[in-house]
């Protein structure tokens, strides 16, 4: 087959980047060669061939003639209109990719959820006049009906971040862990809100700690019942007790440890350090968090604390490196599972209905999902 006279490499790769994948993964799915192909069409250096932008056009959920249009595809929703940390230098701008990608999912579920007549979320936005962290916390615990109880039982850290995330999903909040292949650091992003009237979306970051995804994750639902966009990059609890940070995110972390560690927690006049370990393991969240909400507290006596904070960071700084050198051991895993666990419960259950109840096919129901939907049971 011929190649095509003409395209629009503009909208090849603004088309590519809305549906949140790289140039190479396009290329696979497109074509059988082992070049970039992709990238070669979207720098002019090549052309494709009219099958192949059929290809492209199917896989990019755009028509096909939108390739030849003079008139450029209108780009989403990226960067600078939430808060990020600091890019890698010669990043591809992936954070951006997760953006564009949890966009075009919110495009799909609200034509789905429309069809079904769902309405629109209740929660989001509802406490948005609030100006207390308090009053906001106890109306998440009781929106989203948070048990302090219930997770002091929990064996572990895992369990407590399961827990949060079904009581999200369970009002409607979709909640998802950022993808391998974006390659999306900690410091680059911690956390994701976007809103949508029917399918507000959380991403947290898959790389972080179980406690910090904890944290990050109450963080981004503070976020939502505000109705405030953002990325969060940093989880520095310093905030809670000193100024220089933006108003917004230190008003967020305030809510999530009035929800992680209530006040009425804490009745002695002071605790120790063996208290913080203690309290740790209760709650299943880091000891550092511990230490600066008992200091915001006024829990620990002012000479103790300037040692306390270095030592436990250096505890804290030895297990991080013990777990690193664990995980670099590691193998990448099962690439469904990881998938199935990135796109979150939620929506993964949405679309395995549609494709189980023949409202969708095979091609679609994979290009939603990023795997087969035969395998869903089993990832």
């Amino acid at each position: 087959m011929r190649v095509v006279n003409f395209i629009n490499k503009e909208n090849l790769r603004i088309a590519r980047e809305n549906i949140g994948i790289d140039s190479k993964l396009a290329s696979k799915k497109i074509t059988a060669s082992s070049r970039d192909l992709v990238f070669e069409w979207e720098s002019g250096h090549s052309l494709p061939t009219w099958g192949q932008v059929l290809k492209m056009a199917k896989i990019y959920n755009v028509s096909e003639f939108l390739f030849f249009s003079e008139k450029l595809i209108n780009q989403q929703k990226t960067v600078p209109d939430y808060r990020v940390g600091k890019l890698r230098k010669g990043s591809d701008n992936d954070v951006k990719k997760l953006i564009n990608l949890v966009m075009t999912r919110q495009k799909w579920i609200e034509k789905y959820v429309k069809e079904e007549g769902m309405s629109k979320n209740k929660l989001q936005g509802l406490g948005a006049s609030s100006s207390s962290s308090k009053n906001l916390a106890e109306l998440i615990t009781e929106k989203l009906k948070i048990s302090i109880a219930d997770i002091k039982k929990l064996k572990n850290r895992r369990d407590v971040l399961n827990y949060f995330i079904k009581k999200a999903e369970q009002q409607g909040i979709f909640v998802g862990k950022t993808i391998s292949y974006h390659k999306i650091n900690v410091e680059e992003l911690r956390g994701l809100y976007i809103s949508h009237e029917y399918c507000p979306f959380i991403i947290i970051n898959r790389k972080d700690s179980l406690s910090a995804q904890i944290f990050s994750l109450v963080h981004e639902l503070a976020h939502f019942f505000r109705k405030s966009d953002a990325i969060s990059n940093v989880v520095d609890f310093r905030s809670l007790n000193e100024g220089g940070f933006d108003h917004e995110e230190v008003f967020c972390n305030k809510v999530a440890v009035e929800i992680l560690l209530p006040a009425n927690e804490f009745r002695k006049d002071f605790y120790d350090k063996f208290d913080i370990y203690a309290f740790s393991n209760l709650y299943k969240v880091s000891e550092l968090f511990i230490f600066y909400r008992l200091k915001q507290l006024k829990k620990i006596p002012p000479y103790e604390q300037e040692d306390l904070e270095k030592q436990i960071k250096e505890e804290m700084q030895k297990n991080l490196i013990k777990k690193r050198e664990k995980e670099n051991l590691k193998k990448g895993g099962n690439y469904n599972a990881n998938m199935k666990d990135s796109n979150g419960s939620l929506f993964n259950k949405i679309v395995y209905n549609n494709y189980l109840n023949n409202k969708m096919g095979y091609v679609e129901a994979s290009r939603l999902l990023l795997f087969s939907p035969e395998k869903y049971d089993n990832a």
